[in-house]
């Protein structure tokens, strides 16, 4: 089983990691490598402007407002207008600063007061609670991911065009787009709490957003592009059992939405055409924290907050199911949607399951391991220590299954795999890829609509987005049509006396690297299927 120590040392304190090139990581100073990227991506490159409209608290709308209208509010409906504008909180501030309309209003005040004290008092003594300690320590803490300087929380790119989407900590979106000046901004009252975006395959135009609401569908028009759409852009999917919603994906075709939301374990598939939705399942398991289409469409992955994990088939909607030692965090599919890979809240392994192309579920019956991410001291190009690895906050594949990019939780450094499919699943060293002195990835996401390559999209703790171009050469093309029964045929049988593996589920899990060949075992510390 590969581990971090095999990997390439991570750039020296002071460079970043700016480019791929023939399967090795490059590291610049930050100037040198944004022009380095400007250089490899010409015309499609796409700068992520953060500072084009500051970010602010929603109370700069009410000064704006009391700046350019006559006020003929009572305190009683600034109060309401605060509440559906800004929530519970916002309205009971509102409340206490309000003017005095009456003994009723004093009490409403001083009510208003003492609950806004109690919430402060429990947020402090929550803060003073004890943290898990990690078993190496790391000089940077969680809070650094969300700080105040963070503007840009996650990227997601469209899957044919050259357009990315940026969300923002204030809960605003932005689009950019390669050779266009204008970059859309997104902003709904009912757009809080973003949790997810998407774009809708084969439309060049619709972007989910889920939220504290439900699911957002703005319709942007790619050819007359305006800076703010209004809000007849926008409707609503919501199911009251499944907000806020927690996770959402795309069918591979773009008509059908799959959604989970709040404590409920029910699976939402939306047809958004029609705008309605379908329960396929609800069950025990407790609430859905992700659901994610393979990209032949066959399947769909679901992970709950307890310690088990589904996969449905998607026509009779059947499912093998999986007893975890903690829950899962993230997970991807590979390109043909024959290989899931996922890794668990508490532990740093990254687990495979292998499915037989054309069988309903056909997944082997145990999750084998194929990296180990644990946390450990490596040394830099400088010669100095630097911790890396530990729990996972995301894994990003790439369109063609290439280039595996994995973000840790606590430490600065994300870890980059060069993967390999057919026949069989290998992985090799990639490098770490590091930001500016200080920065931890926020999260990741891959350029999809590339002829070759790669683009990893990296966002950082300080709010910054930085692209890294990965030349090299792909072994298939994208959208490949490779013949996927080929995949059952040649992958050799591989099983033990005592494995749990159904012998008809024939699976090995090589990894390559440096030229050599790394077997995993299948029968080692492996999650079982009942």
């Amino acid at each position: 089983m590969i581990n971090l120590q095999y990997l390439p040392p991570p750039p020296a304190c002071g460079l970043i990691t700016a480019y791929e090139n023939d399967g090795r990581l490059r590291a610049l100073g930050s100037r040198e490598a944004l022009a380095t990227t400007r250089n490899w991506l010409g015309g499609q490159f796409i700068e992520v402007m953060v500072g084009q409209e500051p970010v602010r608290t929603a109370h700069s709308k009410q000064e704006a407002r009391e700046a350019f209208s006559a006020h003929t509010e009572t305190s009683w409906q600034r109060v309401m207008f605060a509440y559906y504008e800004e929530g519970w909180e916002a309205s009971l501030e509102e409340m206490i600063k309000g003017k005095d309309e009456g003994s009723l209003y004093q009490v409403a005040s001083t009510v208003a007061s003492f609950i806004l004290k109690v919430c402060g008092f429990i947020a402090r003594a929550q803060a003073l609670l004890p943290s898990p300690k990690n078993t190496v320590s790391s000089p940077i803490t969680p809070l650094a991911v969300r700080g105040s300087g963070g503007s840009v929380v996650s990227v997601a790119w469209h899957p044919h065009t050259n357009t990315l989407a940026a969300v923002f900590c204030d809960d605003t979106i932005r689009i950019f787009a390669a050779g266009r000046s204008i970059s859309p901004l997104l902003k709904h009252r009912l757009q809080k709490s973003i949790m997810h975006i998407a774009w809708m395959p084969y439309s060049a135009s619709l972007l989910a957003v889920g939220c504290e609401c439900g699911i957002l569908l703005w319709t942007l028009d790619p050819v007359n592009v305006v800076t703010r759409p209004s809000g007849s852009c926008v409707s609503l999917l919501a199911y009251p059992s499944a907000t806020p919603i927690n996770s959402l994906t795309w069918h591979p075709k773009g008509n059908l939405l799959a959604c989970v939301g709040g404590s409920s374990s029910q699976l939402i598939v939306w047809d958004v055409g029609r705008e309605v939705p379908v329960v396929v399942h609800s069950g025990t398991g407790g609430s859905i924290s992700l659901v994610l289409w393979s990209p032949n469409s066959s399947r769909l992955f679901v992970a709950y907050s307890s310690k088990i994990m589904r996969v449905f088939e998607t026509r009779d909607w059947t499912y093998e199911q999986w007893s975890l030692e903690s829950p899962v965090k993230s997970a991807a599919w590979s390109c043909l949607g024959h290989l899931l890979l996922f890794v668990t809240q508490d532990d740093p392994v990254l687990y495979y399951l292998g499915f037989i192309p054309g069988e309903d579920i056909g997944g082997t019956q145990v999750a084998a391991q194929v990296a180990d991410l644990t946390q450990t001291l490596v040394t830099d190009e400088d010669g100095e220590e630097i911790s890396v690895g530990g729990a996972v906050r995301q894994l990003a594949w790439d369109p063609r299954s290439e280039r595996l990019a994995i973000v840790f939780r606590d430490t600065e450094c994300v870890v980059l795999f060069h993967t390999h499919t057919h026949p069989t699943l290998h992985l090799s060293p990639g490098g770490f890829i590091r930001g500016e002195a200080g920065h931890i990835a926020v999260s990741v996401s891959f350029q999809e609509n590339l002829c070759s390559g790669a683009v990893l999209s990296v966002v950082w703790s300080s709010g910054q987005v930085q692209h890294l171009p990965m030349r090299y050469s792909s072994r298939e093309p994208l959208n490949s049509s490779l013949d996927t029964s080929l995949f059952s045929a040649s992958v050799p049988v591989r099983v033990a006396h005592n494995s749990l593996l159904n012998s008809s589920i024939p699976r090995n899990t090589s990894m390559g690297y440096a030229g050599s060949s790394v077997m995993s075992p299948l029968i080692g510390g492996l999650f079982t299927s009942p």
